[in-house]
């Protein structure tokens, strides 16, 4: 899986020192999730407020009567290896994943392209059928302007799609129908958090241009590149206390790229 097969990369990259880093800060804010680690570098992570209310397990920690786990000061290690698989630890680990792996994305390891959009790297006058899973509105409105272009949006909640956007939906337990019929799939990060992303990729042709993108997506992508995914989409976090007092207010993605962070695009060289 993902998540694990990441976590190895990291703990390679980093050994020892992996348990001297710390969490300086962290917010777990109603869209995203932030954190600032002792060694100054940052991240984001999509919070996944269904599933962590949703929890049926109740193993969350906002259920459980026993003495929350304090996350601030928490090694980087323990983080990784010793916070459960609920949903919030999960989110928990994504942003720690996610604020580590920013030391290692250089242009010698990776093809990198700042300041772009995923959809850019698609050629539309190639790409005839689409599949989003996960709406993103900027993403549409370029999408629904080409006639030759057949759109899905696979999406857990209609209403996640306003006006005549609604035409597109596809309720997700369609999802494995739609994927393979698609040469162009555009997959959301949350899918990380929420725990689909694995069984998703599974079911992309071997031929298709793969894109994964948004803020939770911002770890090192080697283990999506072993999965034919073309484009890992993501932030690099550039000024970490400012985020985290965006995020601490309730902000969403969109304001932070006022400044605080940077979009980021990672292909896959082959």
């Amino acid at each position: 899986m993902i998540l694990p097969e990441t976590i190895g990369i990291i703990e390679g990259l980093y050994g020892e020192s992996l348990k001297r880093i710390t969490i300086e800060r962290i917010v777990i804010g109603v869209f995203y999730t932030g954190v600032k680690l002792s060694n100054g570098c940052g991240g984001v992570s999509y919070t996944p407020v269904s599933e962590i209310h949703e929890d049926v397990s109740r193993k969350s920690p906002i259920f459980t009567k026993n003495r929350p786990v304090m996350l601030k000061g928490m090694s980087a290690h323990d983080v990784l290896n010793g916070l459960s698989d609920t949903p919030m630890h999960t989110t928990v680990k994504l942003v720690v994943l996610n604020a580590l792996s920013t030391l290692f994305f250089s242009r010698e390891r990776y093809f990198i392209i700042e300041d772009s959009d995923a959809i850019d790297s698609v050629n539309l006058d190639v790409a005839k059928r689409i599949c989003m899973v996960g709406a993103f509105p900027p993403f549409i409105e370029r999408l629904k302007k080409i006639n030759n272009i057949q759109l899905s949006v696979v999406e857990r909640r209609k209403e996640s799609l306003t006006g005549d956007d609604v035409r597109y939906f596809v309720p997700a337990s369609d999802a494995q129908l739609i994927i393979p019929l698609c040469d162009t799939v555009i997959i959301t990060g949350a899918s990380v958090a929420n725990g689909t992303i694995d069984e998703l990729l599974i079911c992309t042709r071997p031929d298709a241009w793969v894109i994964v993108t948004g803020p939770t997506a911002s770890f090192l992508p080697d283990a999506f590149f072993r999965r034919n995914v073309n484009v890992v989409s993501g932030v690099l976090v550039t000024k970490p206390d400012e985020a985290l007092d965006m995020l601490s207010e309730g902000v969403g993605a969109y304001h932070l790229f006022k400044g605080c962070v940077k979009k980021m695009n990672v292909l896959d060289r082959i």
